[in-house]
Parts: C-alpha cells; sequence; structure tokens
C-alpha cells in the first residue's frame, strides 16, 4: 500500500503516503489524517500522469545557488549584459531573498524585496530591473523542473516615470556640433549623426571594414566594443542584434574613409583614439569636451546616443523608408524602427490627408412647410365653429405631419351614415352636440 498507517510511542498515529515510480519512491510526505495523505497522493499521481510532477527535493536549492547556476547558463551573451545581470544580483537580491528555498519562496517574499528597494530610494528603473531578475531566475527553476509556479510573475512591475522622448538634431545643428569637438573627434561625430551606428559598434570598426559596393563606399559592420563595468575597458563581441550589415558611408566622410584606409595598416581603427586604439564610451566623452561641445553648440543636453536619433530623422527627411532604415541603424525588425520613429514616417498620413480630391458642397434642400390650415366653417358671433373637427382628428392636416405624405379626408358616400357635427365652444373650451 501506497499510504500506511504508523504508531509512535507516544501513542500518536501518523499516515505516511508515497509514491512511486518505474519501482522506486520518489516522494514521500506523513499526515495526521488518512484523508489527507490519500489526497496528497492522488494528487501527486495526477500531476505524474500529466507530466508536471515536480520533484520536491530539486525545490530545496537555495535562491543564490540557482542565480549563480543561471548565470553560468548565460555565457552566450555579451559581456556587458553578463555584468548588468551579476551587479543587480549582488547588490539588490541575493541579499534580501538569497537564502530562501526557490520552493518556499512566495509573492509576498518578492513584494517584500520590493518594498525594501523602494525604502531605499531607488530608482523605478532599479526597481523594475531587479524584479526582472528574480523572474528570470525563477523561469530557469521551471525550464530545469525545479518549481512549477513563477511566483515573481504574481508581482507588477513597478511603474515608470515619463520616458524621455527621442532628441535629434537639424543639420545645422549637427554641424554647429561637429565644430565644436576636437578635430579627432569630428569624423566620429559626423559619421555617428549620419549613419546611425551605435557608439561600440563604431568604435570597433577596422579600416579592414571599409568595401567598395556597386553604389559607392561602405562600412562592414558586424562586431562592437562595449565598455565593462567592472574595468572600464572595451571588451568585442557581436553586435547587438548579432547580425551583419553593410552602412553607406555618406559623402561627407568619403575623403576621410579614403584617407583613413590608405595610411593606415590593416587591422587599423578606422576611428582611432589619439594612442591609436579603441574608443570607449567614457574616454570618448572626456577627450571631446562633450558637456562644453553641446553647450558651445547651443545644443545643451544632447547625449552621444541622441545622434543615433538625429541619423534616423536625416534618412527619413531624404525620402529612406521603413526598411531603409531599419538596416542602416540595426535594429532587428521595421517594426521596431516604426516604435521608435513612427512619428517621423507619420508626415505621409498629413500629406495623404492634403491630397484628397475637392468635395463639392451642395446647399441641403430646404425642408417643405405645410401650407396654412383655414378654417373651413362659418363662425357665428359667440365664436361657435359649426366644423368643429378636431386638429388632430383622423384626416386633419396638422404642423408634425409630412405633407408629401397628406391625404385629405373622403367624403362619405350617400349609403354612409353621416355623424352629426360637434360644435366646439373657443370661449368655454368644451365639446357639444
Amino acid at each position: 500500500m501506497s499510504v500506511t498507517r504508523r504508531a509512535h510511542p507516544t501513542g500518536n498515529v501518523t499516515w505516511r503516503a508515497k509514491v512511486f515510480f518505474e519501482g522506486r519512491v520518489i516522494a514521500q510526505r506523513s499526515f495526521g489524517r488518512r484523508v489527507d495523505a490519500k489526497r496528497w497522493e492522488a494528487d501527486q499521481l495526477a500531476k505524474l500522469d500529466a507530466g508536471s510532477w515536480i520533484d520536491p527535493a530539486r525545490g530545496r536549492m537555495t535562491f543564490a545557488a540557482l542565480a549563480e547556476e543561471w548565470q553560468a547558463s548565460r555565457g552566450h551573451l555579451a559581456v556587458r549584459s553578463q555584468e548588468t545581470t551579476r551587479f543587480l544580483l549582488d547588490r539588490y537580491v541575493i541579499p534580501e531573498i538569497g537564502a530562501y528555498p526557490i520552493s518556499g519562496i512566495s509573492a509576498a517574499d518578492v513584494e517584500r524585496v520590493m518594498s525594501a528597494l523602494t525604502a531605499r530610494g531607488l530608482a523605478t528603473a532599479t526597481r523594475r530591473r531587479a524584479l526582472s531578475m528574480i523572474r528570470l531566475v525563477l523561469d530557469y527553476a521551471i525550464r530545469d523542473r525545479r518549481l512549477s509556479v513563477n511566483v515573481a510573475r504574481m508581482v507588477a512591475l513597478p511603474r515608470g516615470g515619463t520616458k524621455r522622448e527621442p532628441h535629434w538634431l537639424r543639420p545645422e545643428q549637427l554641424g554647429r556640433l561637429v565644430m565644436a569637438v576636437p578635430p579627432l573627434c569630428q569624423p566620429v561625430v559626423l559619421f555617428l549623426g549620419t549613419t546611425g551606428c551605435r557608439f561600440s559598434e563604431m568604435a570597433a570598426l577596422r579600416v579592414d571594414d571599409v568595401v567598395q559596393t556597386p553604389h559607392g563606399l561602405g562600412v562592414r559592420v558586424h562586431r562592437a566594443a562595449t565598455q565593462s563595468k567592472r574595468t572600464s575597458g572595451a571588451v568585442f563581441g557581436p553586435t547587438k542584434t548579432h547580425q551583419t550589415r553593410t552602412v553607406p558611408v555618406p559623402a561627407a566622410l568619403n575623403e576621410y574613409v579614403q584617407t583613413r584606409v590608405a595610411g593606415a595598416a590593416p587591422g587599423e581603427y578606422l576611428f582611432p583614439s589619439p594612442s591609436g586604439g579603441v574608443w570607449t564610451n567614457t574616454n570618448f566623452r572626456a577627450r571631446s569636451g562633450w558637456m562644453d561641445a553641446t553647450r558651445r553648440a547651443g545644443v545643451e543636453g544632447t547625449t552621444i546616443h541622441d545622434l543615433r536619433h538625429t541619423a534616423a530623422s536625416l534618412l527619413n527627411a531624404a525620402g529612406a523608408d521603413v526598411k531603409a532604415v531599419q538596416v542602416i541603424l540595426g535594429h532587428s525588425t521595421a517594426t521596431m524602427t516604426m516604435d521608435l520613429y513612427g512619428h517621423l514616417f507619420s508626415e505621409a498620413t498629413w500629406q495623404a490627408m492634403e491630397r484628397l480630391p475637392a468635395i463639392p458642397l451642395m446647399q441641403a434642400p430646404r425642408e417643405i412647410e405645410p401650407p396654412p390650415v383655414e378654417p373651413s366653417g362659418p363662425s357665428d358671433r359667440a365664436g361657435l365653429r359649426t366644423d368643429c373637427r378636431r386638429p388632430d382628428a383622423p384626416g386633419t392636416f396638422t404642423s408634425g405631419m409630412d405633407a408629401r405624405t397628406y391625404k385629405p379626408p373622403q367624403t362619405p358616400g350617400p349609403s354612409e351614415a353621416v355623424a352629426k357635427p360637434r360644435i366646439h365652444n373657443t370661449a368655454w373650451g368644451s365639446w357639444c352636440s
């Protein structure tokens, strides 16, 4: 039997339920009542038959140990992503619930973590990312058949603040910004502001990546040099979308690119730093005097990433369609391009509305007014009408009727009885025969 009775020296009786699979016990539990033991056994067998049974022993792993295992499984991701994940877990999540067994974590525990982060005054974006880390770790536990339910999915993400709208520069503003930075940084600003490449993609370009196409010069973008949070150095890896694309070189940079390719050794960077090495975001901001340059150019508050938005705006103004902008900027789908820059392409909607044909407007026909109804019978001096048919009686035209459908009353035939007319005394307001 799978449910057995056990008598203890103290006189208490418990019921031990065991679940067997392929001749071995895979789960067992004691209950004070036999009915509870049978109910638990039936529930475990139903899950086993449905393929959703989870070994309780696998849920005893702590959250910290599971997070370490999950982090190790993400080695294929970019180094920057791994560093961000490690920072969020070590700084905000593991100190709160790292010692908990994953099967014992409840939605209330996750909410308590979020409340603690709120009490620390952390930004909404940081709290959202911390909750996302908990969700991802527990999702991994479900895939590894350690859990059946992710309780972190029951906790709502904190509401974010107002997202900053994409900011882009007009052509004359971009030109002033290019001239405001040192000469060594000018090709970088012009390239980012006209091609929309990510800064990490620009930094990783080498002279070997310049290609001659039937349409002109282009650069093959297939790697990225991301700045490490841990070492502040550049870490090379694939592009954000793990795709290779060829980006046209703008006419304003043709001479620079040709001169650089002709004078540089193979393998050197197309846009080198002052030392000839790779640019990092921090190094470029310092060397270019970015804050002062934007102030002098009259575009204070502009970020380096805003140059990517500027390129999208300029490409749209030049007549590029959504697909072309997607390819040049390196978005994974055209839908993403529309989500980010759809407002730039919405001008076609207004142009289409302006091209609508003129609609001739004709004056609506005037409503037909019924002719006035004159009294049909003579009146005496006392104001007594001899023709006292009620105004609203059948066959009588009133102002609320349609003149086009009005039919006068038919004269009764000789064989029809004619009713005696009723006389209405207008002075008394009564009907009389």
